[in-house]
């Protein structure tokens, strides 16, 4: 299950949100989702590595602790219980979408409430003014111990004082105050370095992909070596390389295609429906079968096995899929749902023979 979404109706209490980051879960808005994988505004795919910040021990660093005395004595901050956006936290978040159209949305009350106008998570905001001016802010959500940090925005035009980094550490010495255990930056993707700016705070921890424990991370600056540290979406690519190799080597056609639209999955999905497929990449066996019907094989990294499944067209369209990666890997472009799973195992060769079978069988008459 790499990617997964849950729409609670009630609320979620502290410890339960303690539960779920530590299973590497994470909020979005007034929701708990889960994603290996990332893709952004410009369609294309990387792998996450989930991070947290151990508080235990934790001191800020010297530019930091500076940075917080500075802002501190230039600016006025307000702690409050997080509610329907008023027309100040409006007027900087269009700021910033300005700038940083792919780092916030327009409908700031999705970080507050969910779609029926509910709150299921503690969702605390911090402002900060220059005198009565709002120039930046940010929500975070609270546990019992632990803290997450949901979006910061400024205004553009004070880029110089380094607001998003500010209040962020402002959560930071909250939760130290708080003697919480850990503070929760999100993820990072080694590929894409626009969340780079996370792993500065200070030593942190990200979640392995196989056993979901959480190892130190790799000090900073990282090596070359450190950078190619395997993400969810390099480990799943070498895996499924490895796979189509046996097959064409056993002559039976298996095409590479990316699968942009496993992000279909946060769709929310009525009883009853079938689930679309769960994975960013995936292999097309033999020939498309009559009415929209493919055999693909993937492979999850969490279980480490692999899958091979009969899936059919989902009634859906993507708008914004591409044909093809910047990179020029073809893109398999029709949102699946699973239909039938036939096989799933971490052996090679019982793929080979299952989708040699099954293809035969496929061929008959």
């Amino acid at each position: 299950m790499a990617t997964h979404i849950i729409h609670p109706t009630r609320t979620i209490a502290p410890e339960q949100l303690d539960e779920f980051l530590a299973r590497g879960w994470r909020p979005t808005g007034q929701s708990i989702y889960t994603s290996d994988y990332l893709r952004t505004d410009d369609d294309e795919l990387h792998g996450c590595l989930q991070i947290r910040l151990p508080l235990q021990g934790f001191q800020f660093k010297k530019r930091h602790r500076k940075l917080l005395r500075r802002n501190r004595a230039r600016f006025r901050v307000a702690h409050e219980l997080a509610r329907f956006p008023d027309g100040e936290l409006l007027r900087v978040n269009r700021l910033y979408m300005q700038a940083h159209p792919e780092k916030t949305r327009e409908d700031l009350e999705y970080n507050v409430m969910n779609e029926d106008g509910e709150r299921v998570l503690n969702t605390q905001l911090f402002r900060v003014y220059d005198g009565k001016r709002l120039v930046a802010f940010s929500y975070f959500d609270v546990g019992r111990r632990v803290m997450y940090t949901k979006t910061g925005i400024y205004d553009p035009s004070y880029a110089v004082h380094s607001l998003g980094l500010f209040t962020m550490l402002l959560e930071v010495e909250l939760a130290l105050e708080r003697n919480f255990t850990y503070y929760y930056p999100g993820y990072y993707a080694p590929t894409f370095p626009a969340f780079d700016y996370k792993l500065q705070l200070g030593p942190m921890q990200y979640r392995s992909i196989a056993t979901g424990d959480w190892l130190p991370h790799p000090a900073l600056p990282l090596s070359p070596t450190d950078r190619a540290l395997e993400d969810p979406l390099t480990l799943n690519r070498r895996m499924l390389l490895e796979a189509q190799r046996a097959l064409v080597g056993s002559g039976i056609r298996a095409e590479f295609r990316e699968y942009p639209s496993f992000t279909g999955r946060f769709r929310p999905t009525r009883e009853g429906e079938n689930q679309m497929l769960d994975a960013p990449l995936l292999l097309l066996i033999g020939r498309p079968l009559p009415l929209e019907f493919y055999f693909v094989l993937t492979y999850d990294n969490e279980a480490q096995r692999y899958r091979y499944d009969v899936v059919r067209t989902a009634n859906l369209y993507d708008m914004r899929v591409q044909l093809v990666s910047q990179q020029g890997v073809p893109r398999f472009t029709t949102p699946v749902v699973v239909h039938n799973r036939i096989l799933e195992t971490d052996r090679l060769l019982l793929i080979v023979n299952a989708v040699r079978e099954r293809l035969r069988a496929a061929a008959r008459p």
